[in-house]
């Protein structure tokens, strides 16, 4: 499993529970199936999504959880057209006009009757713990997903996340545009999004080209910074950042994808060699990372 999405969060220096722990603190909110009745529901489910078995699995100080999410496919217009109906019907039959209080009770009704009928879609959100270095990281970059998810971990472990010492990349990015100027563990991709502060409707993305063309470079001219621009760490990962600090379209080298595409003689080990692959790829780019984007980076800039 490779996170193609990243979200990374600190968590608190006295977030130091080992696996039976973090397992024994995830099982008060393990997931159960949505009532009939229910729009939705969620809990914790085991990432390696066999049955009995435990809500998290890690190795070498990281590990892995899941959250399942079941919603309920209830359009709107569903729910209209039904009521729409009803109402026309008691109009017909009781030859008068039904009031506004009335159309809400039958909306309610309406919904609680659909809600046994329909279809449900489930969603699972995974996540790593990285006890070594006190992270937690995301594989998502939806805010409303995004607010799910800590929720339910808040409530399992308390008030552990706190905000990273970081800066919104933007003014550093641009930086290394105009002055061709950047960290050398990081290169300077093809593809970045350009917008004017002052008119953020006024956007410009750059796909396939060199970024320090004269072209590009006019661009920073007329006001305009860079809000997401794709970099490769060490020639080893390919992401795009944006001004949130999130990672997107997170990508192996191909020696390493040739790794993870090796044959396991069962599911467990197949799930061990990707999580090190990957906890290991990503602890040595996120330093680097939390490093370059340190407040006092700007500074120096």
């Amino acid at each position: 499993m490779w996170f193609k999405q990243v979200q990374l969060f600190q968590l608190s220096s006295r977030f130091k529970h080992e696996a039976s722990e973090i397992n024994q603190r995830l099982e008060p909110f393990e997931f159960k199936a949505c009532l009939p009745s229910m729009p939705s529901s969620m809990g914790w489910v085991s990432p390696i999504e066999e049955d009995n078995a435990p809500l998290t699995r890690g190795l070498n100080g990281c590990f892995m959880i899941t959250l399942q999410i079941e919603d309920k496919i209830l359009p709107a217009s569903v729910v209209n057209q039904n009521l729409k109906e009803k109402i026309k019907q008691i109009e017909l039959n009781e030859v008068r006009k039904v009031r506004q209080k009335e159309k809400l009770s039958f909306k309610e009704e309406l919904i609680d009757t659909l809600l046994t009928r329909a279809f449900t879609r489930l969603t699972s959100l995974h996540a790593y713990i990285d006890t070594r270095n006190h992270w937690l990281v995301l594989n998502s970059i939806s805010p409303a997903k995004t607010e799910l998810f800590l929720s339910m971990f808040q409530k399992a472990f308390g008030e552990c996340i706190e905000a990273s010492e970081v800066v919104k990349p933007s003014a550093l990015l641009t930086h290394w545009l105009k002055t061709q100027e950047y960290p050398q563990e990081f290169s300077i991709g093809k593809s970045c999004v350009l917008q004017d502060p002052a008119q953020q409707n006024r956007v410009v993305r750059c796909q396939q080209q060199d970024l320090f063309t004269s072209g590009v470079q006019t661009i920073f001219q007329e006001g305009f910074d860079v809000i997401q621009m794709e970099l490769c760490w060490q020639d080893r990962i390919k992401f795009v950042i944006a001004d949130d600090f999130s990672l997107r379209s997170v990508a192996l080298a191909e020696d390493d994808i040739k790794e993870m595409t090796e044959t396991y003689e069962s599911k467990h080990e197949r799930f061990d060699a990707d999580l090190i692959l990957m906890s290991e790829s990503y602890t040595g780019m996120f330093k680097d990372l939390l490093e370059t984007f340190k407040p006092q980076a700007m500074v120096a800039a």
